[in-house]
């Protein structure tokens, strides 16, 4: 079995497993992680160290500039034969990832879902249903992890190692403040169950 192989078998017991763990979070360890992250003061690497990183991927300047070199670059190697064999690849990453944005930024403001400290700031009850949250689930994650996953199953020499930034992204979501746990974990399950439902068609395709 090659990588690749392994690394597609594995993604639907790991959504499966993601998706269990953050409904068990939303009503067990959400609210106390918040509270006792509110009481530290985070490194201040962690913030800095995400910020860099979306400088650097173009995520700053604007949201969709990822997104649409993705895409265009998928498209050019299905028009030019010499790219072509990179194509399936491409189309991959650029299927979830595009997937994974739409979901997020249609899907958050309907959930309503306040960040720990706006949660706090309302007085720290119920983490659902206010009319302007945002947060779950959370952008970051589902941005960074829209890419390497699935770069992980196309080519994992090269996908796996770049895992490290969605995980150090969603850290740093974590650390700051800025995201309850099932918000991380509720993006991950999203994207490992895109890159599953992908990965299956683009092979049956094939």
């Amino acid at each position: 079995m090659s990588p690749s192989d392994r690394v597609t078998r594995a993604l639907l017991p790991t959504a499966a497993a993601l998706a269990a763990f953050t409904a068990l979070a939303i009503v067990t360890i959400d609210q106390p992680v918040a509270r006792y992250q509110a009481t530290i003061a985070p490194p201040a690497l962690w913030k800095d160290g995400l910020a860099l990183i979306d400088r650097a991927t173009g995520l700053t300047w604007w949201k969709w500039l990822p997104t649409a070199v993705i895409v265009g670059a998928a498209l050019l190697a299905l028009a030019l034969p010499p790219l072509r064999r990179a194509a399936r690849g491409l189309g991959l990453v650029a299927l979830v990832h595009a997937a994974t944005k739409l979901t997020l930024f249609y899907v958050k403001p309907g959930l309503g879902r306040l960040r720990p400290s706006e949660w706090l700031a309302h007085g720290g009850d119920a983490t659902f249903g206010f009319a302007k949250g945002i947060a779950f689930p959370s952008g970051h994650t589902g941005h960074y992890l829209s890419i390497a996953l699935p770069l992980a199953v196309a080519w994992p020499r090269l996908g796996l190692p770049l895992l490290i930034v969605p995980v150090f992204a969603s850290a740093s979501r974590l650390a700051t403040n800025a995201h309850f746990v099932s918000d991380v974990t509720g993006a991950a399950a999203l994207v490992v169950a895109f890159t599953w439902v992908a990965a299956r068609a683009l092979r049956r395709d094939r």
